[in-house]
């Protein structure tokens, strides 16, 4: 048989289950009988005999085991993950694997060997890759930090690029990468070499870090401390500056931009970074921390004017998220402060959904003799807003009212939000509600599934309201009978029957 990927020869469930097997040392007495064949016993229900051959990649070539499954089974699987698990990079044994030449860097020809191809990865041999290399980086890592600072230069670029040209759907790609770069980041702890220097700043000017993962930031963390340590404030601000003349907005220029003070903070050069400060401060992140700092001295005024400031800055850039976030803080500072919260408080009760804590805080604002004109006034300003109406009919407990707005938008959606509300002498005319929303949808329906989904439906009404079982009784033989004659739905007839009806 021609060679087999082991991921593509068992499928996910059996592929599991040897690993489990092999995993719990079910595996027993792996012998190598020939160049590339091995043979074991495999302990599950009984004990089986199992072999495979597989080629210097451990592609499977041929196998057996005597149990009854047959081909491609748990045993078989789980032998090659012992397989597998005792040979280095995925090598059945050196005498299978290339020897490095005298003098190499040994790290370049096992990489080598891993990236065996230079075309893309489909799913499968993207997870076998990013598995391979993360069972490498931990032998890797065993050698010491030296080896680390030889090896991840050779690696990550080379991770990179067969990242951009692989299904990792299965995150295994991924994951490797950030274990390299978690890696990196020991390496560097001690005595840094001026070629991993070198080969940071490389990475720093290479775009594809940044634009494909979060290796690039995390490059950057691992540099930037570099600086730090050795107070290069200049190399420092120069590639933040570099960063920021390329990124002119978004999160990212955020982020680079709080970089930038960082780096000020880092010099100590205190009154640079007060300047600096003051200078974005229509970045949210610094106007978090100078309305934080304002909060900590309580300084209400000017948390008030920062936040106010910031609604109308996020108003204007079109970043109602932001302005939301603003408003809700100052809400907080204007409750903390006496102050009235009527404005506020709407705009933050009625935004989207109803907020109940802010609906409160709004309607606390106005006298007891005054609510009921307002409440009015309310309903009439949300005209339209049916779902919102209905949220705040039933807060305030209003049963005849959203019975009222329930039949004038009569939707399956609607009484299933709000049904449950409603005490029992509201029963019989919820139950009428639904047994009008079924008949139109089950007019329309036009297949068995759509049938059985509605008579399901139908089922758990009846459940939910047994005194009004007769209504939902009375109402399937009404359907029975519409439908026994033309036009004829034996279908929706059989399903009836199917549910009880």
């Amino acid at each position: 048989m021609s060679r087999i990927h082991p991921l593509h020869l068992f499928p996910p469930h059996i592929a599991e289950r040897g690993l489990l097997y092999f995993q719990q040392g079910k595996v027993r007495d792996v012998q190598k009988t020939s160049a590339g064949r091995y043979r074991a016993e495999v302990c599950g229900s009984e004990n089986y005999s199992v072999w495979l051959k597989l080629d210097s990649d451990l592609y499977i070539k041929d196998g057996g085991c005597d149990c009854p499954y047959g081909w491609a089974c748990k045993h078989m699987a789980a032998l090659w993950y012992a397989v597998r698990a005792q040979t280095p990079d995925g090598q059945p044994d050196e005498s299978d694997a290339q020897q490095p030449k005298k003098g190499g860097n040994p790290y370049r020809q096992q990489l080598s060997r891993i990236f065996s191809r230079t075309r893309y990865y489909d799913y499968y041999e993207a997870a076998d890759l990013g598995f391979r290399l993360q069972n490498w980086l931990e032998d890797v890592a065993q050698e010491g930090t030296a080896a680390l600072q030889q090896a991840l230069p050779l690696l990550i670029p080379r991770l990179q690029d067969a990242f951009e040209k692989a299904d990792d759907s299965d995150g295994m790609l991924g994951d490797a990468m950030y274990m390299a770069i978690d890696l990196l980041e020991e390496a560097v702890m001690e005595n840094v070499p001026k070629r991993l220097i070198n080969f940071l700043d490389k990475c720093l000017d290479d775009s594809r870090y940044f634009d494909s993962s979060e290796a690039g930031n995390k490059i950057y963390q691992i540099r930037a401390r570099i600086w730090r340590l050795r107070g290069e404030w200049q190399a420092w601000q120069d590639y933040v500056a570099k960063r920021l003349a390329v990124i002119k907005s978004g999160w990212e220029h955020e982020f680079w931009a709080f970089e930038g003070w960082q780096v000020l903070q880092a010099k100590g050069d205190t009154a640079a970074a007060q300047d600096y400060f003051r200078r974005h401060l229509h970045l949210p992140q610094f106007r978090q921390i100078a309305v934080e700092q304002a909060v900590g001295q309580q300084d209400w005024a000017e948390a008030e004017r920062l936040l106010r400031e910031g609604i109308k800055i996020a108003k204007a850039e079109g970043a109602p998220g932001t302005a939301h976030k603003w408003k809700l803080q100052l809400f907080d500072v204007l409750k903390e402060t006496g102050k009235n919260v009527r404005e506020i408080a709407a705009d933050l009760a009625f935004s989207t959904s109803l907020s109940l804590p802010h609906y409160e805080a709004w309607k606390a604002t106005f006298p007891a003799a005054e609510w009921p004109n307002e409440f009015n006034r309310l309903l009439a300003r949300l005209s339209g807003q049916y779902s919102l109406q209905a949220e705040i009919l039933e807060h305030e407990q209003e049963f005849d009212l959203l019975l009222a707005l329930l039949q004038q938008h009569l939707s399956l959606y609607m009484m299933e939000r709000f049904a449950p509300s409603f005490p029992e002498p509201y029963h019989d005319q919820i139950v009428a509600f639904y047994l009008k929303i079924f008949a139109v949808e089950i007019d329309e329906a036009s297949n068995r599934k759509q049938y059985r989904q509605l008579l399901n439906q139908l089922k758990t009404l009846r459940r939910q309201y047994s005194a009004q079982r007769q209504a939902m009784e009375d109402f399937a033989d009404e359907i029975r009978e519409r439908y026994s004659e033309k036009p004829r739905r034996p279908a929706l007839l059989e399903e009836l029957d199917r549910a009880g009806f």
